[in-house]
């Protein structure tokens, strides 16, 4: 009996650490005040919650050094194929295209103010 115990105890815990590590959701996502959500999911012929949901699987650049490189390939290796699961026609061209046109320019680098 006390081994059920600790897995009793112990799977809140684990539910609030896997929340603690997420990238985002998909409200997070949908709700995002520096994102056009709508704009970009327009752009791309997806639906917002359909391109929240790709989108909440990616993570962020956090510094303008993290805008190119492995970050970007990893992002766009989630991104993509979500995506164009959904609409055939989003290839990467045009992903890159569409959010390019998007960005407001590199967030500030970390420590600046």
């Amino acid at each position: 009996m006390p081994h059920y115990r600790s897995i009793v105890l112990a799977l809140p815990l684990c539910c609030l650490a896997g929340s603690a590590f997420a990238v985002s959701t998909v409200e997070q996502v949908l709700h995002d005040p520096n994102r056009p959500v709508a704009a970009v999911a327009a752009a791309l012929d997806v639906t917002p919650l359909q391109f929240a949901t790709c989108f909440a699987g990616v993570t962020p650049a956090r510094s303008a050094a993290e805008l190119n490189g492995q970050r970007e390939r990893d992002n766009k290796a989630v991104l993509l194929p979500c995506l164009a699961a959904i609409n055939p026609e989003i290839d990467n061209a045009r992903l890159d295209r569409v959010m390019d046109s998007f960005r407001g320019g590199p967030p500030p680098a970390v420590g600046s103010n």
